[in-house]
């Protein structure tokens, strides 16, 4: 498909990772690939990892890694240094920018925490370009950037660096590995000027961008962009033939898995877990019947899936999408999803799904109960398939949604 405009642009794109390492790096390095083909150059700017040998040929694409350390990983004097202010990713920005024109140039920013901080957006900010954020997590909000109590497993509503937020241990660590969070976060806002000096912000889906409304400037342009989802259409799955639920992500407290297992359990209701993390004894603990099995490709997660009667995505934390709930609508299985996160704008966009009270075991398992109906599961199932594909999230759309928004940005 022809994307040239007409107009000269060059994307710049910062993310921390030169690899896919999550959902938000996914996004960051395919749609860098994409815009190869949609505008005249395209930077992308790293600081963890090599250089995988698949990109370094990409025509129209150069990239640029630091070759540095996930601040986690970092020695506590250098994760305290680098960490709050990543001098080398600013110096060597600021080199890159020289060579480029604000004129025609778009700076947009993935991801920062794990190791470029906002100190390279901020240069770019000082010499005039045009910058954008896309609110992968509630990072320019929350100094954790999840909203996230991890020593009461609930959502954390205090204002993010507000009397509340500085005083209270939310880590599952020591108060200690909190204030280092809360002092990077105050550079952030302060010496970083972000989210203050961004005039404009994407977002996956609207409940993350409600989460964040009231952080961002009051000037601040708010731009919906979908994450572009890879799945091919396939004949529309037969969840009614299943009696089989389905979980896919991390073993985590946030994520819900133990909830999911012991609902399941509840209903004596056979469960399928996709992933891996810190929690799978606690899983077999409250379900031993429940089937763990590990990370799989892609496609056999399709297949997993596929296979399901219900995906059921029980996150007691915020999500700002949930990519898997769309991925199973996409093929025509329901969902049961938790109300705190942004998956429910999916499940009542697509009508694909039911949600329940973040975690609450009894709500959910009167969820499950409900899918037992063979008619709503096929109400489900054929609302979100085909409402899925009337308008699917492919690359294709995410790049026109892109554009739209860059060309804003040079006539803003």
């Amino acid at each position: 498909m022809d994307w040239h405009r007409g107009w000269c642009l060059n994307v710049v794109i910062l993310t921390d990772y030169a690899y896919v390492n999550g959902g938000a790096g996914k996004v960051a390095l395919e749609s860098a690939l994409a815009l190869t083909k949609a505008v005249d150059h395209v930077y992308l700017f790293t600081a963890v990892g090599e250089i995988p040998e698949s990109l370094k040929t990409v025509e129209n694409l150069n990239v640029t890694s630091l070759g540095q350390h996930k601040v986690t990983e970092m020695p506590m004097i250098e994760a305290i240094t680098k960490g709050l202010w990543n001098r080398e990713a600013e110096q060597k920005f600021s080199a890159l920018l020289s060579k480029l024109s604000p004129a025609d140039t778009v700076i947009h920013l993935h991801s920062w925490r794990d190791a470029l901080t906002v100190s390279p957006l901020t240069m770019a900010i000082k010499m005039g370009f045009k910058v954008v954020v896309t609110c992968h997590d509630f990072g320019v909000a929350c100094p954790l950037a999840g909203f996230f109590d991890e020593r009461h497993r609930k959502v954390c509503h205090e204002r993010g660096l507000g009397m509340g937020c500085l005083t209270k241990s939310c880590t599952a660590g020591s108060y200690v590995k909190k204030s280092w969070f809360v002092a990077r976060h105050a550079i952030q806002s302060g010496r970083g000027r972000t989210p203050s000096a961004i005039k404009h912000f994407i977002f996956v889906s609207s409940f993350s961008a409600q989460v964040l409304d009231t952080y961002l400037p009051e000037t601040a342009k708010r731009h919906f962009v979908r994450n572009p989802i890879s799945v091919q259409q396939q004949a529309r799955a037969n969840p009614v033939a299943s009696n089989s639920l389905v979980f896919v992500g991390r073993f985590s407290p946030e994520k819900g898995p133990d909830l999911a297992a012991l609902a399941a359990y509840k209903t004596k209701t056979h469960i399928r877990f996709v992933g891996t993390g810190s929690l799978p004894e606690k899983i077999r603990e409250l379900n031993p019947d429940a089937e763990l099995m590990g990370w799989r490709s892609p496609s056999e997660v399709a297949e997993i899936v596929r296979g399901a009667r219900a995906l059921v995505f029980p996150s007691i934390w915020y999500e700002t999408q949930g990519m898997v709930v769309d991925e199973a609508a996409a093929n025509g299985v329901p969902a049961i999803v938790s109300d705190c996160t942004a998956a429910v704008d999916t499940v009542t966009r697509l009508g694909s799904g039911l949600t329940f009270p973040a975690g609450s075991v009894e709500g959910l398992v009167d969820r499950i109960n409900q899918l037992k109906s063979d008619e709503l599961v096929e109400k489900l199932s054929k609302s979100g398939y085909d409402s899925y594909w009337a308008s699917p999230p492919t690359m294709d759309a995410h790049l026109e949604e892109l554009l739209k928004v860059y060309s804003e940005l040079l006539a803003d």
